[in-house]
């Protein structure tokens, strides 16, 4: 256990060194799939306002603008059963590429389409987007990043997401057509697929396919062309791809053995929970909402929502490797359902309590999300699970995840319609206190852990002791440790010891 609180405490000395530089610069560039996912998501808020305008549709109808709101969800949920196994083999980086042709496609269909079917085919085919960089874009983040600053990396794609938001409202605001909005994202999907394509893939993965050569030259690129660090990094990788159990007679991880069952779980409950704060409900049709609401500028209010959104999300990248995840989410949650409780309150008072009250639930509302619950489900995504496994899991998680989605926004109008709007507020506050107990009791943290850390946490009942004795319990893998720590020369403390390797 010692020798194992040695291993931990060297290796993150050595990621406390690694520079940030080349991870950041290739994390936002990909990170516009992001961007792209929060166009997508809010897009059909302002396109269906405009439709009725066009000279080619008529004013949709009550199943076709549900149809049109909820069918890139539903598209994504049946994308990401197939995907998942599908980027763990091709890697991250050519599935992104391939995340931003589909965007391209898509928009560029419902830019020229003058049938509804067109449009629907065209929001179906975004989708098929949306479902690949959920599986692979917090994943690809999380895999380049040093471990000390994975949260605030793997934010980046939640932070582009709520830009994106920003981005397709105001546009909306602009009076732009939902034809010329359509061309302008086609043309953000191309500048995408130049920075993914410039992008390198990620040593994980490389490794994981045996790689070895292709692995050094990216983190040569990663960590600055520093020798001790690439030879380490290439060690704990190597050790890492062996040391991940229990593993069947093929030498891999059984999908359904507990090590992969607990976090799948708990992965799928924290999606679900995300989905409850009807966030998705209310960006897809915010300018209705808003009207329902008694707002007279539905859509500057709606451009002032993103705004906060973005700016909100900056605070949780900050906070995320020093709070931590888990008390985080459990903070926001309470505060979320406070937040639902207040735009249900709103509907009992006069006019001017009413507008102030919907001023503070929505201010408390946006705040609280884009603080955890916005960034936070997808920074565990990426941490949760081993690599071999990971795009299987993945694909289950995301598509949970739409699924919830597909029902929140396609079940929002006939819900208000049979409860009032009222309770509709009330019931997702209620299952949001219910999501705050479920994290209290069931989910780990994993700040300040490596990749491979967080997988142990699973595989063993004493996860903080047990992994590290199998780890040391081998002579190549303790021999690897001793060398490491004397090839840095590090000097640490064992039981308030001075110690040197």
């Amino acid at each position: 256990i010692n020798m194992a609180m040695e291993y931990t405490s060297i290796r993150m000395e050595a990621m406390s060194t690694q520079p940030i530089g080349p991870a950041l610069r290739h994390s936002l560039g990909v990170s516009i799939s992001g961007c792209l996912m929060g166009i997508t998501v809010a897009y059909s808020s302002g396109a269906l306002d405009d439709m009725g305008d066009d000279i080619y549709l008529t004013k949709p109808t009550n199943i076709q603008y549900m149809l049109f709101s909820s069918l890139a969800a539903g598209s994504a949920f049946i994308a990401g059963l197939i995907f998942g196994r599908f980027v763990t083999l091709i890697g991250k980086k050519h599935a992104l590429m391939i995340s931003s042709i589909f965007y391209f496609l898509g928009y560029l269909l419902m830019a020229y389409s003058k049938e509804y079917i067109l449009l629907f085919i065209g929001r179906g085919v975004t989708g098929l987007g949306l479902s690949i960089t959920c599986v692979a874009l917090s994943p690809y983040i999380s895999e380049i990043s040093p471990t000390k600053h994975r949260g605030k990396f793997a934010s980046i794609m939640q932070i582009q997401v709520q830009f994106g938001i920003l981005v397709i409202n105001s546009l909306a605001v602009l009076d732009l057509s939902f034809r010329w909005t359509a061309c302008i994202t086609s043309a953000i999907a191309v500048i995408n697929l130049f920075f993914v394509a410039i992008a390198p893939e990620t040593p994980r993965w490389l490794m994981s396919k045996a790689k070895v050569r292709e692995a050094e030259d990216v983190l040569d690129l990663l960590m600055e062309q520093d020798p001790d660090l690439v030879h380490d990094e290439i060690e704990v990788l190597q050790r890492s791809c062996r040391l991940e159990i229990p593993r069947d007679e093929h030498g891999s991880i059984p999908f359904l053995s507990s090590q992969n069952l607990k976090p799948l779980a708990i992965m799928c409950v924290i999606m679900i929970i995300q989905q409850l704060t009807a966030v998705n409900a209310v960006l897809s049709d915010s300018i209705r909402i808003f009207k329902d609401l008694g707002i007279s500028q539905p859509r500057v209010f709606t451009v002032g929502m993103s705004a906060a959104f973005l700016v909100f999300t900056f605070g949780s990248a900050a906070l995320t490797d020093k709070a931590g995840r888990k008390p985080l989410l459990l903070v926001f949650a309470v505060l979320i359902s406070f937040s639902l409780a207040l735009f249900a309150l709103a509907g009992f008072l006069n006019q001017g309590m009413h507008i102030a009250l919907l001023t503070l639930a929505l201010g408390s509302y946006v705040f609280s999300f884009a603080m955890a619950w916005g960034s936070i489900p997808w920074v565990l995504s990426g941490e949760m699970f081993s690599l071999e496994n990971q795009g299987r899991a993945l694909s289950i998680v995301s598509g949970v995840n739409w699924i919830f989605n597909f029902l929140t926004v396609f079940t929002w109008q006939p819900l208000n319609k049979q409860l009032t709007p009222r309770w509709v507020w009330l019931m997702y506050a209620s299952l949001m206190l219910l999501g705050a107990v479920f994290v209290g009791c069931c989910l780990p943290e994993t700040r300040g852990l490596t990749l491979h850390q967080v997988t142990d946490l699973f595989a063993h009942d004493s996860p903080r002791y047990v992994t590290v004795v199998h780890r040391i319990s081998t002579a190549e893998d303790s021999t690897g440790i001793l060398s490491l720590a004397s090839r840095r020369g590090q000097r640490t403390s064992i039981n308030n010891q001075p110690h040197t390797f």
